[in-house]
């Protein structure tokens, strides 16, 4: 067995034990999507259309603590469709309050409704989410709408659904509120290094999973040890 080889299984061995370690250090519990496939969680809606953030009641009714991740999506036939914007961990038996931001500015949220577990979100709505500051509402109207941009386009209709509730429950004008489109439109443009036209092919790009990270770092080990 060559000295490259025997390096390579070391790397590979050290790799694995530290990502495992990692994942286990940062993770409490079982993730939402589980919890829910399980049937031992209940999502509801509690704010009414045009708040910004959304918050929404998780209840964890199983015997394992819940791991809450921003860009969580949570879905609804009746209600807008969200994306949870904070981490968070629900203990079993209790319940949170969450934040989250809107998907769909054609829809109203609909306090009461249940909602369904998604997946999740892009990887460019998380990173929007990740930069921004729920407890700022300029900051968090910015957000919102940039996370509008990147799931329905630069040119979505501002004058329906969540939107339109929005303008009224922070008493702005739609002038000003066209402008908080042009301004997230360049916010979004300079993060991503696109142009404004550009922007619908942003949100195409998925967080990649674990697997391709180790396929990256063994193709990394493989070009800089010669195996």
């Amino acid at each position: 067995m060559s000295i490259r080889l025997v390096f390579l299984i070391f790397v590979i061995v050290i790799f694995a034990a530290g990502t495992g370690f990692l994942s286990y250090s940062q993770s409490t519990g079982i993730s939402l999507s589980q919890a829910y496939t399980d049937g031992n969680v209940v999502i509801t809606q509690v704010t009414p259309a045009g708040s910004i953030p959304h918050s929404v009641n998780i209840t964890n009714n199983g015997n394992e603590p819940i791991d809450v991740q921003i860009g969580d999506e949570l879905i609804s036939n009746s209600s807008q469709n969200l994306v949870i914007a904070q981490n968070d961990t629900i203990t079993k038996n209790s319940s949170a309050i969450v934040s989250a931001y809107c998907i769909q500015p054609s829809q109203r949220a609909v306090p009461g409704v249940k909602l369904t577990v998604n997946g999740t979100s892009s990887n460019a709505v998380i990173q929007v989410i990740e930069g921004s500051n729920p407890n700022d509402i300029n900051n968090a109207t910015n957000t919102q709408v940039q996370i509008f941009i990147l799931t329905t386009g630069v040119n979505f209709y501002i004058y329906s659904g969540e939107p339109v509730a929005e303008v009224s429950n922070q008493s702005i004008t739609y002038t000003k509120y066209r402008q908080i489109v042009t301004s997230a439109s360049s916010a979004l443009a300079s993060r991503f290094n696109v142009t404004v036209n550009n922007i619908g092919n942003i949100n195409q790009n998925q967080t990649p999973n674990s697997t391709d990270s180790i396929n990256g770092f063994l193709n990394w080990v493989k070009t800089n040890t010669g195996i």
